[in-house]
């Protein structure tokens, strides 16, 4: 390679570097040897309570486990009140429960006026019907047929047991 060879290629190096680096940077070289290894991370992280602080109280988070196992607590403040949302839908009714068991008997009340005497009835008429001879043994029984005031009285009378024989008496002479 001759001297202007070697030049010119000088000096498109120059040109592509200076492309690389502009004025407002700087030119980096290589990337350097890797740095040592850090300390070990949490082998966990979970989470444990969550409460309701204080309203106007800043939230809180609290590491209960160790740096290695990590356990986040966390409290977290009341918010306010809410307004009051639209009433919703009734709901179906529920089946009807099992009657309950009947109480005690309360006390009986006072006895209440005397309620006005009432008219004079008629004078019922009562009419002997049919009589009849029931069979022996069997329990006598009465009906009362008919309309007021003329009612009609039945009747059924067992047949009474039979009697001694009649006894004769000789006459003596």
């Amino acid at each position: 390679m001759n001297s202007n060879e070697i030049y010119k290629n000088a000096l498109e190096k120059i040109k592509h570097d200076s492309d690389r680096c502009k004025p407002s940077c700087c030119c980096q070289g290589g990337v350097g040897p890797t740095g040592p290894t850090g300390p070990a991370g949490p082998a966990t992280i979970s989470i444990g309570t969550t409460t309701t602080g204080d309203p106007g109280t800043d939230a809180i988070v609290f590491n209960s486990g160790t740096s290695e196992n990590v356990v986040l607590d966390f409290t977290i403040p009341q918010g306010p009140t809410g307004a009051t949302g639209a009433t919703g839908a009734t709901g179906p009714t529920g089946p009807i429960g099992p009657t309950g068991p009947t109480g005690e008997t309360g006390p009986t009340g006072a006895t209440g006026a005397t309620g006005p005497t009432g008219p004079v009835g008629e004078t019922p008429i009562i009419t002997i019907g049919t009589v009849t001879t029931g069979d022996p043994g069997t329990e006598a029984s009465a009906t009362i047929t008919g309309t007021a005031p003329n009612f009609v009285l039945n009747l059924t009378i067992p047949q009474g047991p039979t009697g001694p024989a009649p006894v004769t008496v000789n006459e003596v002479k």
